[in-house]
Parts: structure tokens; C-alpha cells; sequence
């Protein structure tokens, strides 16, 4: 059929369709390029540290003392298996590790006990005996209050340090420059390669890659609470988290929101910097789980938001388009080429992501996964933000 004898129906569909694929190919170009070709700095044949502002040697370290805040509701098992990496950081400059217990009602508080009456001099337990606030966000506020530095590091009790070096990377940050607010740590997941695995870390890494992307382009939108550093002092300008004090979510991602910009964020990507946590046991579990995560996104900045719906809307609009073109048989040479030009870029240039990120052995799943992605953008987001959100974080 000629193009300019189909319905007008056809090919207005055709022209969205290579709109959007127009704005995935100059996202996947002028975005997620930005961390892809990102010039990485391998001193003394170690780890690379990068940033983008510029590489970390690996003898650049902050003179600055740093808290380190943990929060745990009835987490005694993960504190177990997780907290002796914490405390076994080697850190050259002064820190603490604040535990902030809120309100457990397991055996938390006297695990947490054992901890501390072996190591005083370095960890501090914060009891929160009644939980009156849904939300991490007064146990956290409690934390960084009490912290003693000016620097703060935030993790969580289900996760694990891949190195040592984990203090010191992230803290060596804040020496990138001295303007430097925010440094964006990654947490990947640490579970198989195989079926729910496979896509409990496509997610993470897809997310991560967005919020490090857009922060090298000038852009910092969020970071994630189990691998975040910041300064006391853009905290307090801020209010804390007064101002989203009646979200569930939002404790770190729309900290980094109203205060990070261009000139006060860093990146840290060591791989001794990772901080892994497990994936989520269940379908169940992990939608609470993202749900939590998106209630916090209607309070974005609106560019961030335009830019993120752009992102995700061209995504699942490329894929939704192109099925419903390739079954009417409009085009079909045309609109598979434009579909496999865009798929392969994103195999290439996330390719490069994930040797970045370690993770290169989702490489031979990215077809699968960046279409299971457009399902979840187009599908599983508008559902879980206008479900009514569970009022609890653990």
C-alpha cells in the first residue's frame, strides 16, 4: 500500500511512532551517552573512581570526619549478617555509625546491643520506642540529628558494602571540589542472573543509569538511600524533610531533588563503592516496595518530571507503536528498521553501562528486559501511583 494512500489513521500513528523513537534516540545519544563514554581514571592500576567533574587519585581523601546513619525497623537478621562490613570500613579519617532503631519489636534492639558493647567508641544506637510516623523519615531525621560530622552517609540494614574502601570512596567525593553537596552512590542487587533476579536488577540498573545520566548532564533528580552521601548543612538549609514530611517515600530521592544541581553533585561509580542489597523475596513484596518509591515522585521539580515522563512516555510509546504498526503491515520495512536502529544503540551504549556498573552479564538480556521495561513504564507505574499507597516501610 502506497504511504500516501493509507488512512490518515495509519499514518498518524506512524508518525508518532517515529517521534518517539526520535526522542529515545536522542535520549539513548545526549543522555545515557553522558555515562556511557564517561572517561574513567585507573590510578595505579586500582578500581576506577569517577565523577563528573573530574577523577579521584586514589590517594585523594577528605580530611572531614563522617556519620554514617543506618535505620532499622525489626531487622535483626540482616544486622547481623550486614553490620560487621559496616564496621569493619577502613576509614583513616574520624567516623561513627549511628543505628537508628525504630521501634522494633523483634530482636533488633539486643543484637544491636551486642554490636555496640564491642565497638563503643564507634557505634551509637538511637531507640525510638513508640512509632508514631509511617516512613523511615523521623527515625532518619532522629539519626541525623544526633550525628556528630558535618559529612553523612546513609545506608540501610539489608545491604552490604563491596569493600572495605566503601567510607572512603564515597566520602572521597566531597574532595572532587568545594562546592560539592551530594555525592550519588550506586546499590545494585545482589541476586542471580536468571528470571525474577534478571529483572530485579535490569530495574535497579536501569534506574541508576538514568538518575547518574541526567546528574552528568547537569540534572541530579534523586539518588537512593542505601548508598547516599551529603553535607549537614544543605540538610538544615532545606528544612529537612519538612516539607514532604506527610509522604511515605522520599527521604533521600526529594532530598537530592529540591537542594542538588549541577555544581554540588558528584557521582561515585568505584566498584568498591557499590552497596549491594537483596532482591525483593516476591512480586508482592516488590510492588509495596516501588510503589513506596513512586509516592514520592509527584513532588518532583516539574523539568524533572517532564524530563522523566518524556523518557519513559517515548519508551513505551516506541513499543506500543510499533506492535500495533507492524500488525496492521503499514510500512513494515520502514518501522522495523527504525525499531531495530533504536534496539541496537541501546544494546550497545547500555552495554557500555553495564560493564561500567558491573553487570555485564545482563548484556545478552537487554532485548527481552528493555521490553519488559516499556510494559512496566506503560502498565505497572500509572497503576501503582494511583493505588492508594501502604502507609508502612517495613
Amino acid at each position: 500500500m502506497p504511504f500516501s494512500a493509507a488512512p490518515i489513521f495509519l499514518q498518524t500513528l506512524f508518525w508518532l511512532f517515529v517521534a518517539a523513537s526520535v526522542v529515545q534516540l536522542a535520549a539513548w545519544c545526549f543522555v545515557f551517552g553522558k555515562l556511557a563514554f564517561l572517561k574513567i581514571a585507573i590510578p595505579n592500576n586500582q578500581s576506577p573512581i569517577t565523577n563528573h567533574q573530574s577523577p579521584v587519585a586514589s590517594n585523594q581523601r577528605t580530611n572531614q570526619p563522617i556519620s554514617v546513619i543506618l535505620c532499622a525497623r525489626n531487622e535483626a537478621e540482616n544486622l547481623r549478617r550486614n553490620l560487621p562490613a559496616i564496621l569493619a570500613q577502613q576509614v583513616d579519617n574520624e567516623w561513627e555509625l549511628i543505628v537508628v532503631d525504630d521501634a522494633s519489636d523483634d530482636e533488633t534492639p539486643a543484637v544491636l546491643q551486642v554490636f555496640q558493647e564491642n565497638d563503643p567508641g564507634r557505634m551509637r544506637v538511637i531507640r525510638i520506642v513508640d512509632k508514631e510516623f509511617p516512613g523511615k523519615k523521623h527515625a532518619l531525621a532522629q539519626g541525623i540529628a544526633a550525628a556528630k560530622y558535618g559529612l553523612v552517609l546513609l545506608t540501610d540494614a539489608d545491604c552490604q558494602p563491596a569493600s572495605p574502601n566503601w567510607i572512603t570512596h564515597m566520602a572521597a567525593g566531597f574532595s572532587t571540589h568545594a562546592t560539592t553537596e551530594f555525592v550519588l552512590g550506586y546499590g545494585p542487587v545482589a541476586t542471580s542472573s536468571s528470571g525474577w533476579g534478571a529483572w530485579a536488577r535490569y530495574e535497579t540498573v536501569f534506574t541508576a543509569a538514568q538518575y547518574f545520566s541526567l546528574a552528568l548532564l547537569g540534572m541530579p533528580y534523586m539518588g537512593v538511600g542505601r548508598n547516599l552521601a551529603f553535607r549537614r548543612q544543605v540538610y538544615d538549609r532545606v528544612g529537612g524533610f519538612a516539607t514532604h514530611a506527610q509522604l511515605i517515600s522520599g527521604d533521600d530521592d526529594l532530598l537530592v531533588n529540591a537542594a542538588a544541581h549541577a555544581k554540588n553533585t558528584t557521582i561515585c561509580l568505584d566498584p568498591e563503592s557499590f552497596m549491594y542489597s537483596e532482591a525483593p523475596t516476591g512480586l508482592a513484596v516488590w510492588l509495596r516496595q516501588k510503589q513506596r518509591h513512586l509516592s514520592a515522585s509527584p513532588a518532583y521539580k516539574w523539568p524533572h518530571k517532564l524530563v522523566l515522563a518524556m523518557l519513559a512516555g517515548s519508551h513505551v510509546g516506541h513499543y506500543l507503536l510499533f506492535f500495533l504498526l507492524l500488525l496492521s503491515g503499514f510500512a513494515p520495512q520502514i518501522v522495523l528498521a527504525i525499531f531495530l536502529c533504536r534496539l541496537l544503540l541501546v544494546w550497545v551504549l547500555l552495554g557500555k553501562i553495564l560493564h561500567v556498573l558491573r553487570e555485564q552479564d545482563l548484556m545478552v538480556r537487554i532485548p527481552i528486559l528493555d521490553a519488559w521495561l516499556a510494559g512496566y513504564y506503560g502498565m505497572i507505574v500509572p497503576w501503582l501511583l494511583v493505588k492508594k499507597t501502604v502507609q508502612a516501610w517495613k
